[in-house]
């Protein structure tokens, strides 16, 4: 992790009365149109889009007349030209680390897509502007605002399963990648983009020292040189084994959440968690024995579960807003950031660790597989 927290006091609060934070959008594609454009055009009054950066006319065009900002073709003459106080760095995955030190130098705030960076480096890098020029830079891992994360979270942390052993977290479908994020050069791949997600949630369950790792790559049906199949074990050495599964390539799909607890377990999905504990006051003392098994049987009780269950509320806001609430009370009064660029330096450490020892994939159906 960063060897500086992230201290919102080096900047004076953005006062309220100032209006709408004035944002500018850099790339119109599916993140920049389909998930900040959208969200940040229903939070009227506090944001306004007022510029975006996109090389596709078609794409500037339907800003123009959609959110009525004015559009630029390249992010530098948008950067020059815009009065923006807040540049959210939608671009393609190799972009983000210069687009985000250019936007801070020129003393913008900054909401950065995942992956935050293509290196620890480059992440301490754009902390290091942010501290320099006394503005926010802020990783998009809306993720960490799912109303399923959250509930998992404080069952963890809450105690009620016991001294957890395992967790599992899957992310699976089945289907071929073919755009740019299957290419390798543009940062592509599951262990740089859906992975960070799954790997952010994770690291936010763990405890700070540092996990032993597996890692396995695979294309799995990535039409390009870009793994689509992840294998990541995390073992805390104070904390449960976190075992991650992202993959394009399981015709099955299993359960996003399995959590192992000596007082309990759960399992689920993000429209639905159950799980189950128990009070072990309340079942009979076993003291051990070292004599011959009763009746030649494995030792068996009837254990008395309490049964819990959870749905996400209908009416709840979405993990979006929820992020981008937290940007604006960062900006306007100096509140923290739930999600600190400091964490995503912290998962970008592990990322590193399982890039260094990984070789580039065979052009056929390859794989890397190592414990780092």
């Amino acid at each position: 992790m960063s060897k500086h927290s992230h201290d919102h006091s080096i900047y004076e609060p953005r006062p309220l009365d100032g209006g709408a934070i004035r944002v500018a959008l850099s790339g119109l594609g599916r993140a920049g149109w389909n998930i900040h454009a959208k969200a940040l055009s229903v939070m009227q009054g506090g944001f306004t889009i007022v510029a975006a950066a996109d090389p596709d006319l078609d794409r500037r065009e339907e800003a123009k007349q959609t959110l009525g900002c004015e559009t630029f073709e390249t992010y530098a003459e948008m950067l020059a030209n815009s009065d923006a106080e807040l540049f959210v760095i939608a671009s393609p995955s190799h972009l983000h680390t210069e687009q985000a030190l250019a936007a801070l130098e020129s003393n913008r705030h900054v909401v950065c897509e995942k992956p935050f960076a293509r290196s620890a480096d480059e992440a301490e890098a754009m902390i290091e502007a942010a501290r320099s020029h006394k503005r926010i830079i802020a990783p998009f891992q809306n993720r960490r605002f799912e109303a399923h994360y959250r509930k998992v979270q404080e069952i963890v942390q809450s105690g009620e399963l016991g001294e957890l052993l395992q967790i599992r977290m899957c992310w699976h479908r089945f289907t071929r990648r073919w755009d740019w994020q299957a290419m390798r050069q543009f940062g592509g791949g599951a262990l740089f983009n859906n992975g960070t997600h799954l790997l952010d949630q994770a690291l936010a369950l763990m405890s700070d020292s540092e996990p032993e790792i597996f890692i396995d790559l695979r294309r799995g049906l990535s039409l390009g040189d870009a793994e689509e199949h992840m294998k990541l074990i995390l073992r805390d050495p104070a904390g449960p084994t976190i075992d991650i599964e992202y993959t394009n390539a399981s015709a099955f799909e299993q359960d996003r959440w399995h959590i192992m607890g000596t007082a309990g377990g759960l399992k689920g999905n993000p429209d639905h968690l159950e799980w189950k504990t128990v009070d072990w006051a309340t079942m009979p003392e076993r003291p051990l024995d070292p004599g011959p098994a009763e009746d030649r049987l494995y030792p068996s009780e009837e254990i008395n579960w309490q049964p819990h269950s959870w749905m996400p509320d209908a009416s709840a806001k979405h993990p979006y807003q929820l992020l981008y609430e937290n940007v604006h009370d960062a900006i306007c009064n100096g509140a923290s950031l739930v999600v600190t660029p400091e964490s995503a330096v912290r998962y970008m450490r592990i990322v590193e660790r399982c890039s260094e020892r990984i070789p580039e994939l065979v052009q056929t159906k390859g794989q890397s597989c190592f414990r780092v």
